[in-house]
């Protein structure tokens, strides 16, 4: 595409402040700011009194540079009074291309938009399943650089503002196009800004950067008072991330949260179960009552146990980790009767796509009356935290409703035209609660898909529900614990930051797969990741509209997403591997599985535990082994395979085993083409995990072509040129 322009859009986040004496209320307000902060009409703003007293939610009107006056539209509030001490902070969206560009008035998706023609060079990226030339292993993150235009200073202004780990999006289409006529080539975030002379640089990755950072960013306080907390001591846990379990795990040592009250720490959160527990691996028994010497008692909800009497040693336990469940009745169809609607309040069924892809979002209008809305009684635990989650989006333009779990509280939540998951956290008092969506005065309309209430404090897995409730359960399959982890964890969205596509189909390949997962040490939401994918030879990465994506390697099918030859490549080039055997054929795969998190052996253990519980806490995994004899007399070099897995049975680690050797016990080629980006695009960009072919009657023996996965991508769109990276 000779004509081709590049847009790019960019978030950054501005904060500013002000002494300016302001009355809470809606309404139009006036603040100075205490130093130029670059707001743009239009910019949806919070405005937070310092102390935390009252806040503004308002939308930009205008900003003077000049005496750096900013007018706002407030629309909600919270708190009352009147304070001089503020904080203005919100995101701001600047729109650049390589040339100019803008759309007309009518145009259908952005009117009247235009693009400032500030971008140098577009910028390179990659993206690769794995690391250091290794199928498997480490996942590996992809990044780029952009250079833009600041010879009139423009970005300057900027210099104070929040760009690392705001949102980036690369489009490209033609000159004088439509918006629609543009294709999304990568979501990212930015990672740093550099200012050279008469260039700002803005550093980019792809949203895996999001995934580097500790999945345990809480630790123990350690300021217990006798039986009083479950922060333990200076003496024994302070500082220590807080322990998680996910899936069925053996053996873990619990943290001692109150040893004066003989309370021991599972997991931080809600959990399905602690099944078994041992003191110097001898079993205790599991009572509902108050324990006694040699019993215990568990608290699902915040993920601990109570012992009847003071341990003889360590304490350990089996226990069935990160508890799902929804107990909503029919929570994407709020036209059903188990839905109480107000009078007034109209629904309509299956009107748009919803967060899940599909026509199952209904339309929802609420009148004017103050409390009016629509909700659904379900019964609780008294003295519990529940979180109810419930996803929304305005009809048109922006409305203020209120959302609540019991009758007697309300949080005003603030709905425009972008589906958001919506969540509030309560402890209840009674038995039952009615948790629902409703007016604070004014009239709505607004979409509505999958309600959600669960025990905890944080929103899971969105569980989609008929006739009948979603029992308690646990995540113990691949894709669901992957997926929990995500959406708890860090701060993408069920269904709206994620590929569910890609996480069925893995549902599906590992259906009945358990996994056990156990956590009390520093590790980042990445390590997670990829020691749960290294379980099942998958991988992760993030698609080309930055959403999270998941897939096991499995062999070519020899049904490809994009042919190409040697008309459409200009370089291919057959590489070294650096894995086991350096690309050869394995002969024997050697698989881990049912790990014990706390090897034990002599007088760690009491005298009564038996034989063969004492062979199991000797060894940390149960070994399987498939071998390939016929593939060790051909390459006398060829290496076994061997993973250390979070797999719980048998005869799922022996089914990977087998599957792992049928698939690396033959020959798998590692090859790199470059094609130019418009040979690329027009095969349809294939991304990470799609199959493709190569045809090349010069090449090896590729002249009926071979089927490969696509392993790594990396686009230079400023040297049109793209070099894909493919195993198989």
């Amino acid at each position: 595409m000779s004509n081709a322009i590049y847009l790019a859009e960019i978030d950054l986040y501005l904060v500013g402040t002000s002494t300016s004496g302001i009355t809470v209320g809606t309404g139009p307000v006036e603040l100075v700011l205490a130093t130029d902060q670059p707001f743009e009409p239009g910019m949806r703003v919070s405005v937070h009194e310092v102390t935390g007293a009252a806040r503004l939610d308002a939308v930009v009107v205008a900003y003077v540079q000049t005496d750096r006056r900013l007018a706002l539209d407030v629309q909600s509030v919270s708190g009352d009074g009147t304070y001089s001490d503020w904080r203005a902070e919100g995101t701001r969206t600047l729109l650049v291309a390589t040339g100019r560009w803008r759309t007309g008035p009518d145009d259908p998706d952005r009117p009247g938009i235009e693009a400032m023609p500030l971008i140098v060079e577009p910028p390179s990226f990659q993206a690769f399943a794995f690391r250091d030339g290794r199928i498997g292993g480490r996942s590996a993150g992809g990044g780029g650089e952009m250079i833009l235009n600041n010879a009139d200073r423009f970005f300057d202004r900027f210099a104070e503002a929040g760009w690392d780990g705001r949102r980036f999006r690369l489009f490209r289409g033609p000159a004088g196009g439509r918006w629609r006529d543009f294709v999304l080539l990568f979501s990212g975030t930015a990672a740093q800004a550099e200012w050279r002379d008469a260039r700002f640089h803005l550093f980019l990755r792809d949203r895996q950067a999001q995934f580097e950072v500790p999945i345990q960013r809480e630790t123990y306080a350690g300021t217990n008072s006798g039986p009083t907390g479950n922060e333990g001591t200076p003496q024994d846990i302070r500082g220590r991330p807080k322990i998680l379990c996910y899936g069925l795990c053996h053996n873990v040592p619990l943290a001692p949260l109150n040893t004066a009250a003989l309370r021991y720490g599972a997991h931080s959160g809600s959990i399905f179960s602690v099944d078994e527990v041992y003191d110097r691996g001898a079993a205790l028994s599991k009572v509902t009552g108050t324990p006694a010497a040699g019993q215990y008692r568990e608290n699902v909800t915040e993920g601990f146990v109570t012992l009847g009497g003071s341990p003889a040693g360590t304490i350990t336990a089996k226990v069935s980790g990160e508890r799902l469940e929804n107990l909503f009745l029919w929570s994407e169809q709020f036209m059903n009767p188990a839905w109480t609607k107000d009078e007034g309040v109209t629904v309509e069924n299956d009107v748009i796509i919803g967060p899940n892809g599909g026509y199952t979002a209904e339309r929802i209008d609420i009148p004017a009356d103050d409390g009016a809305g629509f909700r659904q009684s379900v019964s609780v635990t008294a003295g519990q935290p529940y979180t109810f989650s419930i996803y929304l989006r305005s009809v048109i333009g922006s409305v203020t409703l209120g959302m609540g779990i019991e009758a007697a509280t309300e949080e005003a939540i603030h709905l425009d035209e972008v589906w958001r998951r919506y969540t509030l956290t309560e402890t209840v008092s009674g038995s039952s609660v009615s948790p629902g969506i409703f007016s604070l005065g004014e009239a709505a309309a607004i979409y509505a898909w999958g309600a959600q209430i669960e025990l905890g404090g944080v929103a899971k897995n969105g569980i989609i529900t008929g006739g009948t409730l979603h029992p308690s359960s646990y995540t113990a399959q691949p894709a669901d614990m992957l997926r929990t982890i995500a959406v708890t964890r860090s701060e993408l969205v069920d269904f709206l930051d994620l590929d569910h596509a890609s996480f069925q189909t893995l549902n599906e390949a590992t259906s009945g797969m358990g996994l056990g997962l156990f956590i009390d040490r520093e590790m980042t939401i990445a390590e997670a990741f990829d020691l749960i994918c290294g379980s099942i030879g998958g991988f992760w990465y993030f698609t080309r509209d930055g959403k999270l994506a998941v897939r096991r390697l499995e062999a070519p099918t020899g049904n490809p997403a994009a042919t190409f030859d040697r008309t459409h490549v200009q370089d291919v080039r057959l590489l070294s591997r650096n894995d086991e055997g350096q690309g050869l054929p394995n002969h024997r795969v050697v698989l881990g599985w049912r790990r014990n998190w706390t090897v034990q052996e002599g007088d760690q253990l009491a005298g009564s535990v038996s034989a063969d519980r004492r062979a199991f806490l000797k060894e940390e995994y149960r070994i399987v082994q498939r071998d390939a004899p016929a593939v060790k007399r051909k390459h006398p070099l060829s290496a076994e395979l061997r993973r250390m897995t979070l797999l719980e049975s048998e005869t799922d680690a022996d089914g990977e085993a087998e599957r792992q050797l049928a698939l690396m016990s033959v020959r798998r080629d590692l090859v790199e083409l470059e094609v130019t980006v418009d040979e690329y695009l027009l095969a349809g960009a294939p991304w990470l995990g799609d199959e493709i072919s190569y045809r090349d009657e010069c090449f090896l023996d590729y002249a009926a072509g071979r089927p490969l996965i696509l392993i790594g991508v990396t686009e230079s769109h400023a040297q049109g040129r793209a070099i894909l990276q493919a195993w198989g």
